[in-house]
């Protein structure tokens, strides 16, 4: 198996006045709008302070100030300070209606709707700026054509207050194929997987005010982009798989990762335990599957781990991680579960210690077929090792059950740590569970879905 990955090469070219892939280019000059058009409405649009300044004109709707050119696959970053009471937003891949058209698609209530668009109206994917109060910012709405948000900060605390008001706020957006993703000050906001649109123009919205009109503005400036290359978008993703402390079916495991065509691994096999996070300074993975039972972690090792999830690295916990460092309280948050080799005692709770059973044939059942890992998938029968007694955080979002008497009803799951995604997945004992056509497929979506890709 392959140990090496192709990646883009970054280039940090902030001059030259055409997009290459790989350049970093500015959009905005800082003097003047050349490159960019007026569309929608009629709000003013001026440079001042080397900024661009979008004004409220009463009566004016929603307008856009659109670049000439298209971009498909880029990464698109701009600071803005936006008025708390004038909407905005940053339109990306977007259309602008050559003559009135009308949209059929399908509302959030499954019912088929339609929308008439105007000649000359701005349509598509708007990363939403917003007050801080409102708490969407980041969020990824579908302007003048579905009518509602499609990816946003939902119950995450952290994303809904990225945004900060009367203040300079860093947006950065990735989109890569069917991947759209949103950041504000860092923080991640919106993830979305949608193909609606692959190419359009980037636009700056200045919302339309109805009552109690003022003329509010909304500034943007070190606005640059860059597109990126056809291997960046497809590039198979690094993974660290992390080995040790149990004992497994070696080659029948890693010819299963052989065959995902999404994903390139490296075995990270612990000798002293947890060695693979001493020294992170040159961390290249995209995503990390635990499958050890390794132990010991010293606390160095622990802060270079959460450091790892404070990036945003995925991880994949799978079968026996479910018992790996039993004495670093931490890691059962992090995977949203643990399974106790010995009866202990932790928050003044005792837990009695886990139990298992092989060679079981165990149905499980796809109770949440809307996430992205679930998608489209159906029921099935595995042979495999059940657990039972198991510790699961009540936050985990739920994939996967079982009804089998020697199993927890729960046996697969997503959450987030701080800004890493995490799929936990109790299956996976030996070769007969790798050979089960579902098993892979639930582990490469977890990958994708951890990564960002999914």
């Amino acid at each position: 198996m392959s140990k090496k990955m192709l990646f883009g090469i970054l280039m940090l070219s902030l001059t030259g006045t055409s997009a290459c892939a790989g350049e970093w280019v500015d959009l905005f000059n800082g003097k003047n709008l050349n490159g960019w058009t007026v569309h929608s409405g009629f709000a003013k649009y001026e440079v001042a302070d080397g900024a661009i300044v979008g004004t409220a004109v009463e009566g004016s709707p929603n307008s856009f100030l659109c670049t000439d050119k298209e971009y498909g696959d880029f990464i698109l970053e701009f600071e803005v300070k936006c008025d708390p009471k004038l909407n905005s937003g940053v339109q990306i891949r977007s259309q602008i209606a050559e003559k009135e058209m009308f949209f059929v698609f399908t509302g959030r209530d499954g019912k088929p709707r339609t929308r008439k668009i105007p000649v000359d109206r701005v349509y598509g994917y708007q990363v939403e700026i917003a007050s801080a109060q409102a708490g969407s910012s980041g969020g990824i709405y579908d302007e003048a054509r579905r009518g509602f948000f499609l990816a946003g900060a939902g119950d995450d605390p952290a994303a809904a207050g990225a945004m900060k008001d009367n203040e300079w706020n860093k947006y950065r957006i990735e989109c890569r194929g069917s991947s759209i993703k949103a950041w504000v000050n860092g923080i991640a906001c919106a993830d979305l997987t949608d193909s609606m649109d692959a190419k359009g123009t980037i636009g700056l919205q200045v919302h339309g005010v109805g009552r109690d009109f003022a003329p509010y503005q909304v500034r943007w400036r070190n606005i640059r982009i860059r597109e990126l290359d056809p291997d960046e978008v497809t590039a198979r993703l690094k993974v660290v798989v992390v080995t040790g402390g149990h004992g497994f079916e070696h080659d029948p495991f890693f010819e299963m990762f052989g065959g995902m065509e999404t994903v390139q691994c490296v075995e990270a096999a612990q000798k002293d335990h947890s060695e693979l996070f001493e020294d992170i300074s040159g961390w290249d993975y995209d995503v990390m599957v635990f499958y050890n039972m390794t132990q010991n972690i010293s606390p160095k090792r622990r802060k270079n781990f959460i450091k790892l999830l404070g990036r945003g690295v995925g991880v994949v916990a799978l079968h026996h991680t479910m018992g790996a460092y039993q004495q670093w309280p931490e890691f059962k948050k992090i995977i949203g579960t643990k399974y106790y080799l010995n009866e202990t005692v932790e928050d003044g709770v005792t837990h009695g210690k886990g139990s298992f059973l092989h060679d079981v044939d165990m149905t499980v059942r796809v109770t949440n077929k809307n996430h992205p890992i679930t998608k489209g998938m159906q029921d099935f029968t595995i042979h495999d090792e059940t657990y039972k007694n198991c510790w699961f955080d009540e936050k985990n979002r739920v994939l996967l059950t079982t009804d089998h008497a020697t199993s927890d009803e729960t046996i697969g799951w997503v959450r987030r740590y701080r800004k890493a995604k995490v799929c936990t997945i109790q299956l996976g004992h030996d070769s007969k569970a790798y050979a089960n056509s579902n098993y892979p497929q639930l582990v490469e979506r977890a990958i994708l879905w951890t990564a960002g890709r999914l």
